[in-house]
């Protein structure tokens, strides 16, 4: 009996045994059939807190995997940075990362409407700059809502009070900002450059750098008439410095203190200008092309000491420009020295050798510091070394400024000082003719200097605010015309900014020309005709010396 119940116990268990495996096999196959991977979690930074947690793969740009998204994504961070459209990031990540929902067997595209709002938006910027709107962005790819389920901007679909905020890019781009950049790297190694553009593997964020020989972000046209417009006004303002040098070399006890430094002055634009006329002869690749993997392109940010020639020009216009705007400050505290303290000429020249080593050395250690951060980047429009828009508040503009405010707070105080003295001489019942001149040739002269160089100080800023940008938009657009059809690649636009380069380079080379003014009166006429007719004096001692010989007189 015992033996019995044993094995009916044993058939027992082995019966269990076999419907619990039956069972489990059912509900883990059951359960796989289920749980078949449609949807999966939101792994793309940029689009969390957007109401939904879940996406599904492909995407409607064909990426297989949202690493591929998310590096898809990082085209179109200039346009976000841009921040022209608060439904922007809910319509890359519609796009990109689409909406996936467990309840609905098919991934939810974003809404034709949702990409005409975002395009309302934007477009206006994007015109502005004179880019095109996206091709892949095209809105006719997208469904309208009365035909199909998609997401739609979210005043549309939900009452804005009930529901939370989506977060601002100024909120999300600081945790973008590390992820962008192994995006940025993973990019790199892919070649993703469009044709006009070379891989700067080197560079962390820039990524690609315009192809030297082709037009990337400028017309043909735009660069040749940029070339000619700068290498015409060099040769004016070389011109019109050799001369004021010459009359000083004719007649130097004429720029006596306090006025010598404008010699000087002349002379940093003169060289300044042979700079400007040296680089429209060589030509542009010469000076800011390098060679790199995929071919040369323009000198990209922290590589312009790859290129020798580019390191020179770059130090001779930096440290000129730096070195002319030291001497109009020592011109202005001369003035200041000799209105309101009444230091003669000669005081002032006593301090001469002061005066030359503050101007001349003290831009050496600005040019040396700007040449340690590397922050040197070549133009393209103008294929001139310059420093990058990112640097040049710092080492562009805050220098020159401090140099120009200097003086012209000398200039003010030296100017106060004349009308005293002006004041004082009509008083005294003599004429103030001379001093009055003098006065009205100081006033003419600092405005020619101050107005250009703060104009020029203006186009500087102005460019270093809008070009990055509009460079980031500028490769999206190139970016995107490989997807289109029939789109030719380079520049199909006016680029944006190139009337203030001009005015720039413009602004840069007119004070060596309005410098000479000081020079342009009756008297530098008297030296040089001096000069010019003073070969005749030898030959008429020459006959008279012959007519003594022979007739005993003088002729």
């Amino acid at each position: 009996m015992s033996l019995i119940l044993k094995m009916v116990l044993l058939l027992a268990m082995l019966t269990l045994s076999m419907i619990l495996g039956l069972v489990q096999g059912w509900s883990i196959n059951h359960g796989h059939a289920r749980t078949e991977p449609k949807c999966e979690k939101l792994s793309v930074s940029f689009c969390r807190g957007l109401r939904y947690n879940l996406t599904a793969m492909p995407n409607f740009m064909d990426h297989e995997d949202q690493r591929q998204a998310e590096r898809g994504l990082t085209a179109f961070m200039p346009l976000v940075h841009y921040n022209c459209s608060r439904h922007l990031r809910l319509f890359l990540c519609a796009v990109f990362v689409p909406v996936c929902s467990e309840h609905v067997a098919m991934q939810i595209p974003a809404c034709k409407s949702l990409c005409l709002s975002v395009r309302r938006d934007c477009e206006p910027a994007l015109t502005s700059l004179t880019l095109p709107w996206p091709h892949m962005l095209d809105c006719d790819r997208f469904p309208d809502r009365g035909n199909t389920l998609c997401v739609q901007p979210p005043d549309e679909t939900l009452d804005d009070t009930n529901s939370p905020a989506l977060p601002t890019v100024q909120q999300q781009w600081p945790a973008m900002h590390e992820q962008l950049k192994t995006s940025t790297r993973i990019q790199q190694q892919q070649h993703q450059c469009p044709p006009h553009f070379v891989q700067i593997p080197e560079v962390e964020m820039i990524f690609c750098a315009p192809r030297c020989g082709t037009d990337a972000y400028y017309r043909a046209e735009d660069k040749r008439f940029a070339e000619r417009w700068m290498t015409g006004w060099a040769w004016l303002c070389f011109l019109s410095t050799l001369f004021t040098l010459l009359t000083f070399w004719v007649e130097p006890s004429r720029f006596r203190y306090p006025e010598r430094p404008i010699v000087f002055l002349a002379l940093c634009y003169n060289l300044l200008s042979a700079a400007y006329i040296i680089r429209g002869a060589i030509g542009a690749e010469k000076i800011s092309c390098v060679n790199q993997i995929d071919g040369p392109s323009y000198i990209p940010i922290r590589d312009a000491l790859k290129s020798i020639p580019c390191t020179i020009w770059w130090l001779v216009r930096y440290y000129l420009g730096l070195a002319s705007n030291t001497w109009w400050a020592v011109l202005c505290g001369c003035w200041l020295l000799s209105a309101k303290n009444e230091w003669s000429s000669e005081a002032l020249h006593n301090i001469a050798s002061y005066l030359h080593a503050a101007a001349w050395i003290f831009p050496i250690f600005f040019t040396g510091g700007s040449l340690l951060s590397r922050n040197v980047v070549a133009d393209e429009l103008t294929g001139l070394c310059q420093i990058s828009d990112e640097s040049a508040l710092w080492l562009e503009v805050l220098p020159h400024a401090m140099l120009l405010l200097l003086g012209c707070v000398f200039g003010s105080i030296a100017g106060s000082a004349l009308v005293r003295v002006r004041r004082a001489v009509r008083c005294a019942g003599r004429s103030a003719t001379k001093l009055e001149r003098l006065m009205t040739r100081l006033g003419i002269f600092a405005l020619l200097y101050v107005l250009p160089a703060l104009g020029g100080l203006v186009c500087v800023l102005h460019e270093a605010s809008v070009k990055p940008r509009w460079r980031k938009l500028a490769l999206l657009a190139a970016l995107d015309c490989r997807t289109a059809q029939n789109c030719a690649p380079g520049p199909i636009y006016q680029a944006a900014g190139l009337e203030i380069t001009l005015l720039r380079l413009f602004l840069s080379l007119v004070i060596g020309v309005t410098s000479g003014m000081w020079v342009w009166s009756s008297k530098t006429c008297r030296a040089w005709s001096k000069l010019l007719t003073a070969p005749n004096k030898p030959i008429r001692m020459q006959k008279s010396f012959q007519s003594f010989k022979q007739n005993g007189t003088v002729a």
